[in-house]
């Protein structure tokens, strides 16, 4: 059944995207925008970019806007067509079990309708949940004016949204496209840069992803950043070359700088063992403060000559949101040297976290370092929640971010 005309206008949106409209009714603002504001090219909806669904359609590529949105309206959501960088029907249906015999006009209707207020997600690369917590002058708005924001602000402003996509990272790995603005940047990256397998973060390479999953080979597109949010990152994927070494030989470098520094990972039966090294230049007090999330580990600390200096185990004592995540703090006085840190799985699949701060930057680590309460996300477990909290400490705070690909971060 097509969509009708009031389904696809957000009223609210067009006015607070198009500022002299803010007076309008919402009567007056449906009558601007199909005498004027659609062939005009002005945003109408949170949901639909006119300009996406042409550039990723190429059999519409000589529509004019009116064209095209009829053509949605009639056809192109019941056919599945993509028409928005963050707007993916298929993962909203595979993410909301409840929505698996919704066809895509169900789909939509229930997103606008429903969705969007419940927070529920309906794309890997935005979350209501992650934008509010990365900015924290957004907490107080609800989902909708979170995604609002986002459409009319957030992308010009370059804010950080995901962990599959950064604005910057993308410009900067990626010279030729350097004259794009963030909005082109976003949609070069889903029409283009995932196939073609460009690196969009510092943790998701669709080009890494692909080479070393070749079972993925047949999918395409924003299908490999579906496949890593849905599957690959709870069946041990690695999406990235930056995680963790395998053996002290392979350990990860981790830099010590003038902040924490965050280590997000996962071990699991098959794969036990993470290492990591760091390298001190002057005598300091070294705080390791671990979070094991979902099970079982253990910890421990060597020298350059292998003799162990501190060991800890922690575990998880629940999987409810009310569950206290099981913490492990250490501190140890180190001379100028390099350091191996040793993650080891007690026999089951478990996300970890660890903060690495020296004593002679003059930060005093809170009992909490994460800051870990459980807002009533709609979706969340424990971990995923989390695991959000600490991403949003580490923009907060300004910390160098060391997340590794297997943390289970909800998207």
């Amino acid at each position: 059944m097509p969509l009708s005309r009031s389904s696809v206008f957000d009223a609210n949106f067009y006015r607070d995207a198009n500022a002299d409209l803010a007076g309008l009714n919402d009567a007056q603002a449906l009558s601007h925008f199909e005498a004027y504001g659609l062939n005009e090219g002005r945003s109408f909806s949170p949901l639909i970019n006119l300009s996406f669904y042409r550039s990723s359609n190429s059999d519409l590529a000589n529509f004019n806007n009116s064209q095209l949105l009829n053509h949605l309206e009639n056809y192109g959501v019941a056919e599945g067509r993509s028409f928005s960088p963050l707007v993916d029907l298929n993962y909203y249906r595979a993410k909301n079990s409840d929505l698996a015999s919704f066809n895509n006009e169900q789909l939509f209707n229930h997103l606008e309708n429903n969705g969007i207020t419940e927070g529920r997600s309906f794309d890997p690369l935005f979350n209501f949940a992650q934008y509010q917590l990365l900015n924290s002058d957004l907490a107080n708005l609800n989902n909708s004016q979170l995604l609002n924001h986002f459409e009319i602000n957030g992308i010009n402003e370059g804010r950080n949204f995901s962990r599959y996509f950064d604005f910057n990272y993308y410009r900067t790995n990626n010279q030729d496209l350097a004259n794009l603005n963030n909005s082109e940047l976003l949609q070069h990256f889903e029409i283009n840069g995932i196939n073609e397998g460009r690196k969009s973060s510092p943790y998701f390479d669709a080009g890494f992803y692909k080479a070393n999953n070749p079972d993925l080979t047949s999918l395409k597109g924003i299908n490999l950043v579906e496949h890593f949010s849905l599957y690959g990152r709870f069946e041990g994927r690695q999406a990235a070359s930056e995680y963790a070494g395998k053996t002290l030989d392979t350990a990860r470098q981790l830099t010590i700088g003038s902040n924490y520094t965050l280590v997000s990972e996962y071990v699991s039966s098959s794969d036990p063992n993470d290492y990591y090294q760091f390298t001190l230049n002057q005598p300091s007090t070294v705080t390791i403060d671990k979070f094991s999330f979902s099970g079982s580990i253990s910890e421990q600390l060597f020298n350059a000559s292998g003799q162990i200096l501190a060991s800890t185990i922690g575990s998880n004592t629940g999987n409810d949101q009310n569950s206290s995540i099981s913490e492990a703090t250490q501190s140890i006085s180190l001379n100028p040297g390099t350091y191996y840190i040793q993650i080891q799985g007690q026999g089951e699949n478990t996300n970890y976290a660890f903060y690495l701060t020296t004593a002679e930057q003059n930060q005093t680590q809170p009992d909490n370092p994460l800051g870990l309460t459980f807002p009533d996300i709609t979706g969340g477990t424990d971990l995923e929640l989390a695991e959000i909290l600490a991403l949003n400490r580490v923009m907060q705070g300004n910390i160098v971010a060391q997340l590794g690909e297997n943390s289970k971060l909800m998207v």
